[in-house]
C-alpha cells in the first residue's frame, strides 16, 4: 500500500463504495503505527487492540457482502488513475493490509 499514494493531492475510492469509510479507517491506523515505529513512539496494547477492531469490521462487511476483494482506485493531481486489488482472506490472514 505504501506505492499507492505518493502526494498528498491525491484522491482515493473504494469500490464498493459503502466500504470507503471502514477501510479508511483501518488505513489510519495501520499508517499511525507505521509512523509510531518509524519515529520510534510507543504503540499500546490499546492502539493496537483498537486497529484490529477496525479490521475486523471491515472483514465482517465484505464478508457480509460476499467479497472476495475491495479495489482502491488513487487518482493523481494530473488525473492518472492507479489501482490497487486487496484480497479479503489476506487481510484476513495477515490482520493487515497488504
Amino acid at each position: 500500500m505504501d506505492d499507492l499514494f505518493q502526494n498528498p493531492n491525491d484522491s482515493m475510492e473504494v469500490d464498493p463504495a459503502d466500504l470507503g469509510p471502514a477501510f479508511v479507517a483501518v488505513l489510519t491506523s495501520t499508517l499511525a503505527k507505521s509512523l509510531a515505529s518509524e519515529f520510534e513512539k510507543p504503540w499500546t496494547d490499546e492502539q493496537e487492540s483498537d486497529m484490529q477492531e477496525k479490521i475486523s469490521a471491515l472483514l465482517a462487511a465484505a464478508n457480509g457482502r460476499g467479497l472476495k476483494t475491495i479495489r482502491v482506485i488513487v487518482t493523481r493531481p494530473n488525473g492518472q488513475k492507479v489501482s490497487r486489488v486487496l484480497d479479503i482472506d489476506r487481510i484476513s490472514n495477515t490482520r493487515s493490509l497488504q
